[in-house]
């Protein structure tokens, strides 16, 4: 009965997660996100209903306090929280440097207990939306990409910036588009068509050619590259960073991450050079059902979240 409940819950979080791909990369063309009037129209998840959703822009909040820990705090052994709220609301923040979120009235605060500031409306009516979507009295954290990215980009990347950075020059030696398989095989054919050219994209952005190898050990990266790298990392805000790194952390690959920041790839594109390996396996032997359906959901979400992120965080209201 135990091993039922977590297959339940397994398939129910998978579901979840493809509805996940699917809404938040509506956002980059929903007409709300463009639009100029004080309330703003978000399709509830779930629902063919029409009617505007409870995310509306205000003026005058109060300043009692909201924090987001409260899901932690209260979660079930299943990963999901009691909704502890009725209405969501957007304002501008009192310097009017960017946007805040309400939850019946009061500030959301991250689970670090400081203000959710966003730097665009946009952002702001997308992360308004996942915590209105929140479908009947539950919470699904897990279906809250936007709302983490947000909080990690305020809560830890200011005060661990030198780490991040530190650890993505580390790793570029490694770096996954430049460890190629044997010359002449199935799979070095593949690796070459579609990463070369995310290679040389990323060559042109830091002035100096990457090096690929077939060695174990990977490659071994020039010190131009690798200061030309850091400078670039350092020009990037804490959210474009946060972005950056949780992209790179999905295909192990800085240089898949600059591409897509760069807008040289989309989020299909980004997903199939991040799946490179695994997609020439199924093709070989055959799909796993219950094993790589699973992570090619998981993997859309880990990818689409962020670069969605992205595209918010530079969208001009």
């Amino acid at each position: 009965m135990n091993r039922l409940r977590t297959l339940g819950r397994y398939w129910t979080r998978t579901w979840d997660l493809q509805y996940v791909t699917q809404t938040h990369t509506s956002f980059l063309t929903y007409p709300a996100l463009v639009g100029a009037s004080s309330t703003y129209r978000l399709p509830r998840w779930l629902s063919t209903s029409t009617e505007p959703a409870n995310i509306e822009a205000v003026t005058k909040p109060k300043r009692k306090e909201w924090s987001s820990d409260r899901i932690s705090n209260a979660q079930r052994g299943d990963g999901t929280s009691p909704r502890f709220y009725r209405r969501v609301e957007i304002c501008e923040s009192e310097d009017a440097k960017g946007y805040e979120i309400l939850l019946d009235g009061r500030l959301l605060k991250t689970p670090g207990q400081k203000i959710l500031i966003l730097p665009t409306k946009a952002l702001a009516l997308a992360i308004s939306a996942e915590w209105e979507w929140q479908v009947g009295q539950v919470i699904r954290p897990y279906t809250m990409p936007l709302m983490t990215l947000a909080a990690t980009s305020i809560d830890r990347v200011p005060v661990r910036s030198d780490t991040i950075i530190s650890d993505m020059l580390r790793f570029f030696h490694t770096d996954t588009t430049c460890c190629r398989d044997e010359p002449g095989s199935t799979l070095a054919k593949k690796q070459a068509e579609l990463w070369d050219p995310l290679v040389e994209f990323c060559s042109d952005v830091l002035g100096t050619k990457l090096v690929t190898s077939h060695e174990f050990l990977g490659a071994e990266q020039s010190q131009e590259t690798m200061a030309a790298l850091e400078r670039t990392l350092r020009t990037l805000t804490c959210f474009e960073l946060a972005a950056l790194d949780s992209l790179a952390s999905v295909g192990k690959s800085t240089v898949i991450a600059l591409c897509a920041l760069k807008g040289k790839i989309g989020i299909e594109e980004t997903v199939q050079a991040c799946r490179l390996e695994e997609n020439l396996q199924i093709e070989e032997w055959g799909l796993v059902e219950g094993g790589h359906d699973i992570d090619n959901t998981d993997v859309r979400v880990r990818v689409g979240a962020p670069m969605v992120f992205l595209q918010l965080v530079r969208h001009s209201s």
